[in-house]
Protein backbone atom coordinates (compact mmCIF):
# COMPACT_ATOMS: atom_id res chain seq x y z
CA UNK A 1 0.00 0.00 0.00
CA UNK A 2 1.14 3.56 -0.74
CA UNK A 3 0.77 5.90 2.29
CA UNK A 4 -1.57 8.79 1.65
CA UNK A 5 1.04 11.25 2.90
CA UNK A 6 3.25 10.23 -0.02
CA UNK A 7 0.60 11.02 -2.61
CA UNK A 8 1.41 14.60 -3.56
CA UNK A 9 4.07 16.83 -5.04
CA UNK A 10 7.38 18.19 -3.82
CA UNK A 11 8.34 21.82 -4.39
CA UNK A 12 12.01 21.07 -4.93
CA UNK A 13 11.21 18.46 -7.57
CA UNK A 14 8.71 20.78 -9.22
CA UNK A 15 11.37 23.48 -9.57
CA UNK A 16 13.81 20.90 -10.95
CA UNK A 17 11.32 19.60 -13.52
CA UNK A 18 10.33 23.11 -14.59
CA UNK A 19 13.98 23.92 -15.19
CA UNK A 20 14.50 20.74 -17.20
CA UNK A 21 11.44 21.20 -19.40
CA UNK A 22 11.34 24.99 -19.80
CA UNK A 23 13.38 25.13 -23.02
CA UNK A 24 11.37 22.36 -24.69
CA UNK A 25 8.14 24.03 -23.58
CA UNK A 26 9.32 27.36 -24.99
CA UNK A 27 10.09 25.96 -28.42
CA UNK A 28 6.92 23.87 -28.63
CA UNK A 29 4.82 26.72 -27.24
CA UNK A 30 6.07 29.08 -29.95
CA UNK A 31 5.36 26.42 -32.57
CA UNK A 32 1.83 25.78 -31.30
CA UNK A 33 0.91 29.46 -30.98
CA UNK A 34 2.40 30.39 -34.35
CA UNK A 35 0.84 27.45 -36.17
CA UNK A 36 -2.58 28.12 -34.64
CA UNK A 37 -2.40 31.70 -35.87
CA UNK A 38 -1.06 30.87 -39.35
CA UNK A 39 -3.45 27.94 -39.81
CA UNK A 40 -6.43 30.24 -39.29
CA UNK A 41 -4.96 32.86 -41.61
CA UNK A 42 -4.59 30.23 -44.36
CA UNK A 43 -8.38 29.75 -44.32
CA UNK A 44 -8.85 33.05 -46.13
CA UNK A 45 -6.56 32.08 -49.02
CA UNK A 46 -9.21 29.84 -50.60
CA UNK A 47 -12.74 31.15 -50.94
CA UNK A 48 -15.48 29.00 -49.47
CA UNK A 49 -17.06 28.33 -52.87
CA UNK A 50 -13.77 27.24 -54.42
CA UNK A 51 -12.91 25.19 -51.34
CA UNK A 52 -16.24 23.39 -51.57
CA UNK A 53 -15.67 22.60 -55.24
CA UNK A 54 -12.24 21.14 -54.46
CA UNK A 55 -13.51 19.00 -51.59
CA UNK A 56 -16.40 17.67 -53.65
CA UNK A 57 -13.87 16.04 -55.98
CA UNK A 58 -12.77 13.77 -53.11
CA UNK A 59 -16.17 12.51 -51.97
CA UNK A 60 -15.03 8.91 -52.47
CA UNK A 61 -12.44 9.40 -49.73
CA UNK A 62 -14.80 10.99 -47.23
CA UNK A 63 -14.58 7.97 -44.92
CA UNK A 64 -10.94 8.84 -44.18
CA UNK A 65 -11.89 12.30 -42.91
CA UNK A 66 -12.54 12.84 -39.17
CA UNK A 67 -15.96 14.37 -39.98
CA UNK A 68 -18.32 14.43 -42.99
CA UNK A 69 -17.23 16.89 -45.66
CA UNK A 70 -20.42 18.89 -45.17
CA UNK A 71 -19.09 19.94 -41.76
CA UNK A 72 -16.10 21.54 -43.49
CA UNK A 73 -18.23 23.83 -45.64
CA UNK A 74 -18.33 26.39 -42.84
CA UNK A 75 -15.58 28.64 -41.53
CA UNK A 76 -15.91 27.14 -38.06
CA UNK A 77 -15.35 23.65 -39.48
CA UNK A 78 -12.32 24.68 -41.53
CA UNK A 79 -10.72 26.43 -38.56
CA UNK A 80 -11.54 23.45 -36.34
CA UNK A 81 -9.44 21.20 -38.58
CA UNK A 82 -6.43 22.76 -36.83
CA UNK A 83 -6.73 20.17 -34.06
CA UNK A 84 -6.26 17.35 -36.56
CA UNK A 85 -3.24 18.87 -38.28
CA UNK A 86 -0.08 16.68 -38.15
CA UNK A 87 2.00 19.54 -36.72
CA UNK A 88 -0.33 19.93 -33.72
CA UNK A 89 -0.33 16.18 -33.08
CA UNK A 90 3.46 16.03 -33.55
CA UNK A 91 4.15 18.81 -31.04
CA UNK A 92 1.84 17.15 -28.54
CA UNK A 93 3.48 13.75 -29.00
CA UNK A 94 6.98 15.24 -28.70
CA UNK A 95 6.16 16.87 -25.37
CA UNK A 96 4.40 13.85 -23.91
CA UNK A 97 6.93 11.23 -24.99
CA UNK A 98 9.93 13.40 -24.11
CA UNK A 99 8.63 14.19 -20.63
CA UNK A 100 7.11 10.80 -19.87
CA UNK A 101 10.15 8.81 -20.96
CA UNK A 102 12.46 10.99 -18.86
CA UNK A 103 10.85 10.46 -15.48
CA UNK A 104 12.61 7.19 -14.53
CA UNK A 105 14.56 5.67 -17.41
CA UNK A 106 15.92 9.10 -18.27
CA UNK A 107 17.20 9.71 -14.76
CA UNK A 108 18.60 6.18 -14.62
CA UNK A 109 20.41 6.66 -17.91
CA UNK A 110 22.00 9.88 -16.64
CA UNK A 111 22.92 8.21 -13.35
CA UNK A 112 21.10 10.87 -11.28
CA UNK A 113 18.13 8.91 -9.93
CA UNK A 114 19.89 7.52 -6.84
CA UNK A 115 21.13 10.99 -5.92
CA UNK A 116 17.62 12.44 -6.27
CA UNK A 117 16.03 9.67 -4.20
CA UNK A 118 18.64 10.16 -1.47
CA UNK A 119 16.77 13.38 -0.66
CA UNK A 120 13.90 13.26 1.86
CA UNK A 121 11.29 12.42 -0.78
CA UNK A 122 9.35 9.27 -1.49
CA UNK A 123 9.33 7.64 -4.88
CA UNK A 124 5.63 8.36 -5.27
CA UNK A 125 6.08 12.08 -4.61
CA UNK A 126 9.01 12.07 -7.01
CA UNK A 127 6.85 10.61 -9.77
CA UNK A 128 3.80 12.75 -8.98
CA UNK A 129 5.88 15.95 -9.02
CA UNK A 130 7.11 15.07 -12.49
CA UNK A 131 3.56 14.22 -13.62
CA UNK A 132 2.24 17.54 -12.28
CA UNK A 133 4.77 19.62 -14.22
CA UNK A 134 4.31 17.53 -17.38
CA UNK A 135 0.50 17.79 -17.28
CA UNK A 136 0.68 21.52 -16.56
CA UNK A 137 3.02 21.99 -19.51
CA UNK A 138 0.68 19.99 -21.73
CA UNK A 139 -2.24 22.18 -20.69
CA UNK A 140 -0.12 25.24 -21.42
CA UNK A 141 0.62 24.02 -24.94
CA UNK A 142 -3.06 23.35 -25.60
CA UNK A 143 -3.98 26.84 -24.39
CA UNK A 144 -1.23 28.41 -26.50
CA UNK A 145 -2.64 26.70 -29.59
CA UNK A 146 -6.09 28.01 -28.69
CA UNK A 147 -4.65 31.49 -28.08
CA UNK A 148 -2.96 31.45 -31.49
CA UNK A 149 -6.23 30.43 -33.12
CA UNK A 150 -8.05 33.20 -31.26
CA UNK A 151 -5.58 35.82 -32.45
CA UNK A 152 -5.90 34.48 -35.98
CA UNK A 153 -9.70 34.58 -35.84
CA UNK A 154 -9.77 38.16 -34.57
CA UNK A 155 -7.16 39.51 -37.01
CA UNK A 156 -8.09 37.69 -40.23
CA UNK A 157 -10.25 39.38 -42.85
CA UNK A 158 -12.03 37.13 -45.34
CA UNK A 159 -13.20 38.16 -48.81
CA UNK A 160 -16.08 36.37 -50.51
CA UNK A 161 -17.31 36.71 -54.08
CA UNK A 162 -21.10 36.88 -54.35
CA UNK A 163 -22.48 36.02 -57.77
CA UNK A 164 -25.48 37.99 -59.12
CA UNK A 165 -28.89 36.35 -58.68
CA UNK A 166 -29.77 33.66 -61.20
CA UNK A 167 -32.53 31.19 -61.99
CA UNK A 168 -32.12 27.50 -62.74
CA UNK A 169 -33.90 26.17 -65.85
CA UNK A 170 -35.63 22.84 -65.11
CA UNK A 171 -34.60 19.80 -67.16
CA UNK A 172 -31.83 21.70 -68.97
CA UNK A 173 -29.75 22.26 -65.83
CA UNK A 174 -28.80 25.78 -66.90
CA UNK A 175 -28.24 28.79 -64.68
CA UNK A 176 -29.53 32.02 -66.22
CA UNK A 177 -28.39 35.26 -64.56
CA UNK A 178 -31.09 37.75 -63.64
CA UNK A 179 -28.71 40.68 -63.68
CA UNK A 180 -25.80 41.84 -65.79
CA UNK A 181 -23.94 43.16 -62.76
CA UNK A 182 -20.48 41.64 -62.15
CA UNK A 183 -19.92 39.49 -59.08
CA UNK A 184 -19.56 41.54 -55.91
CA UNK A 185 -16.81 41.10 -53.36
CA UNK A 186 -17.64 41.32 -49.67
CA UNK A 187 -15.00 41.51 -46.93
CA UNK A 188 -15.62 40.76 -43.26
CA UNK A 189 -13.73 39.78 -40.15
CA UNK A 190 -13.51 36.04 -39.54
CA UNK A 191 -14.53 36.77 -35.95
CA UNK A 192 -18.00 37.62 -37.24
CA UNK A 193 -18.49 34.02 -38.39
CA UNK A 194 -16.37 32.09 -35.88
CA UNK A 195 -16.33 32.39 -32.07
CA UNK A 196 -13.16 31.07 -30.38
CA UNK A 197 -15.26 29.69 -27.53
CA UNK A 198 -16.68 26.91 -29.70
CA UNK A 199 -13.30 25.14 -29.54
CA UNK A 200 -13.26 24.71 -25.77
CA UNK A 201 -14.24 21.04 -26.00
CA UNK A 202 -11.68 20.46 -28.78
CA UNK A 203 -8.92 21.85 -26.53
CA UNK A 204 -10.08 19.48 -23.79
CA UNK A 205 -9.89 16.56 -26.21
CA UNK A 206 -6.34 17.51 -27.19
CA UNK A 207 -5.33 17.68 -23.52
CA UNK A 208 -6.91 14.29 -22.79
CA UNK A 209 -5.12 12.78 -25.80
CA UNK A 210 -1.79 14.11 -24.58
CA UNK A 211 -2.43 13.10 -20.98
CA UNK A 212 -2.91 9.49 -22.04
CA UNK A 213 0.42 9.57 -23.90
CA UNK A 214 2.07 11.07 -20.82
CA UNK A 215 0.76 8.25 -18.65
CA UNK A 216 1.72 5.60 -21.18
CA UNK A 217 5.26 6.98 -21.54
CA UNK A 218 5.71 7.22 -17.78
CA UNK A 219 4.40 3.68 -17.33
CA UNK A 220 6.85 2.21 -19.84
CA UNK A 221 9.62 4.36 -18.37
CA UNK A 222 9.06 2.74 -14.97
CA UNK A 223 9.87 -0.68 -16.43
CA UNK A 224 13.10 0.15 -18.27
CA UNK A 225 16.42 1.84 -17.56
CA UNK A 226 17.25 3.14 -21.02
CA UNK A 227 15.37 6.14 -22.28
CA UNK A 228 15.90 5.30 -25.96
CA UNK A 229 14.18 1.95 -25.43
CA UNK A 230 11.31 3.66 -23.65
CA UNK A 231 10.83 6.09 -26.52
CA UNK A 232 11.01 3.22 -29.01
CA UNK A 233 8.38 1.23 -27.12
CA UNK A 234 6.00 4.17 -26.86
CA UNK A 235 6.35 5.04 -30.54
CA UNK A 236 5.81 1.40 -31.49
CA UNK A 237 2.51 1.39 -29.59
CA UNK A 238 1.58 4.72 -31.19
CA UNK A 239 2.34 3.59 -34.76
CA UNK A 240 0.58 0.23 -34.33
CA UNK A 241 -2.51 1.99 -33.00
CA UNK A 242 -2.37 4.49 -35.87
CA UNK A 243 -2.15 1.70 -38.45
CA UNK A 244 -5.08 -0.12 -36.85
CA UNK A 245 -7.13 3.08 -36.89
CA UNK A 246 -6.30 3.69 -40.56
CA UNK A 247 -7.18 0.15 -41.56
CA UNK A 248 -10.47 0.43 -39.68
CA UNK A 249 -11.36 3.51 -41.72
CA UNK A 250 -10.19 2.03 -45.02
CA UNK A 251 -12.19 -1.22 -44.97
CA UNK A 252 -15.66 -1.79 -43.55
CA UNK A 253 -14.73 -5.38 -42.66
CA UNK A 254 -11.99 -4.00 -40.40
CA UNK A 255 -14.05 -1.20 -38.85
CA UNK A 256 -13.94 -3.02 -35.49
CA UNK A 257 -10.22 -2.18 -35.27
CA UNK A 258 -11.09 1.47 -34.60
CA UNK A 259 -12.70 0.52 -31.30
CA UNK A 260 -9.39 -0.98 -30.14
CA UNK A 261 -7.40 2.23 -30.59
CA UNK A 262 -7.14 5.35 -28.46
CA UNK A 263 -7.42 7.46 -31.63
CA UNK A 264 -11.12 6.61 -31.61
CA UNK A 265 -11.44 8.77 -28.49
CA UNK A 266 -9.83 11.84 -30.06
CA UNK A 267 -12.76 13.63 -31.71
CA UNK A 268 -12.11 17.40 -31.75
CA UNK A 269 -13.85 18.03 -35.07
CA UNK A 270 -17.00 16.23 -33.98
CA UNK A 271 -17.08 18.52 -30.95
CA UNK A 272 -17.00 21.58 -33.22
CA UNK A 273 -19.87 20.13 -35.23
CA UNK A 274 -21.86 19.46 -32.05
CA UNK A 275 -21.41 23.05 -30.90
CA UNK A 276 -22.61 24.39 -34.24
CA UNK A 277 -25.65 22.11 -34.25
CA UNK A 278 -26.61 21.97 -30.58
CA UNK A 279 -24.90 24.77 -28.68
CA UNK A 280 -21.92 25.06 -26.36
CA UNK A 281 -23.26 22.51 -23.88
CA UNK A 282 -23.56 19.66 -26.41
CA UNK A 283 -19.93 18.42 -26.24
CA UNK A 284 -20.20 18.14 -22.45
CA UNK A 285 -23.16 15.77 -22.48
CA UNK A 286 -22.79 12.38 -20.80
CA UNK A 287 -26.21 11.10 -21.83
CA UNK A 288 -26.88 12.04 -25.45
CA UNK A 289 -24.87 9.96 -27.99
CA UNK A 290 -22.96 11.80 -30.72
CA UNK A 291 -24.77 9.72 -33.35
CA UNK A 292 -26.02 6.12 -33.68
CA UNK A 293 -23.29 3.68 -32.77
CA UNK A 294 -21.35 6.25 -30.71
CA UNK A 295 -21.19 7.00 -27.01
CA UNK A 296 -21.99 10.41 -25.47
CA UNK A 297 -19.32 13.02 -26.34
CA UNK A 298 -17.90 13.43 -22.82
CA UNK A 299 -17.25 9.70 -22.65
CA UNK A 300 -14.27 9.86 -25.00
CA UNK A 301 -11.98 12.40 -23.27
CA UNK A 302 -12.86 10.96 -19.87
CA UNK A 303 -11.85 7.52 -21.11
CA UNK A 304 -8.48 8.90 -22.23
CA UNK A 305 -8.01 10.59 -18.84
CA UNK A 306 -8.93 7.36 -17.04
CA UNK A 307 -6.50 5.32 -19.14
CA UNK A 308 -3.74 7.87 -18.54
CA UNK A 309 -4.39 7.81 -14.79
CA UNK A 310 -4.35 4.00 -14.81
CA UNK A 311 -0.96 4.08 -16.54
CA UNK A 312 0.34 6.46 -13.88
CA UNK A 313 -0.92 4.18 -11.11
CA UNK A 314 0.88 1.23 -12.70
CA UNK A 315 4.02 3.36 -12.93
CA UNK A 316 3.78 4.27 -9.24
CA UNK A 317 3.32 0.66 -8.12
CA UNK A 318 6.14 -0.54 -10.35
CA UNK A 319 8.50 2.23 -9.25
CA UNK A 320 7.80 1.61 -5.57
CA UNK A 321 8.65 -2.09 -5.88
CA UNK A 322 11.53 -1.80 -8.32
CA UNK A 323 15.17 -2.38 -7.40
CA UNK A 324 17.17 0.34 -9.02
CA UNK A 325 20.26 -0.80 -10.97
CA UNK A 326 23.59 0.76 -10.15
CA UNK A 327 24.46 3.73 -12.38
CA UNK A 328 26.87 2.95 -15.21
Amino acid sequence: MIPLRDVGVDRMMIRKNIGQSSLLFLFLGIAMFSFGWVRVWVVKLLEMGKFQNVIEQFRDYERFAPVPFDALFTYAGRVGMTFDEPIVILCTVIWCVARGSDVISGELGRGTLEMLLSQPISRTRFLMSHAFVSAAGLLGLCLLLWAGMTVGIETTTVTETIAPPSIRVPLLGLELPLSSDPPAEVSFSLGERVAPGIYTASVFHLFAFGYFLLGLSSCISSFDRYRWRTIGAVMTVYVVQLVMFGLGKAAESLAWLQSLTFFRCYQPQKMTTLVREGGLSSPWSFSQPIEPGWYPPLYYPLLLLALGTACYLIAVVRFERRDLPAPL
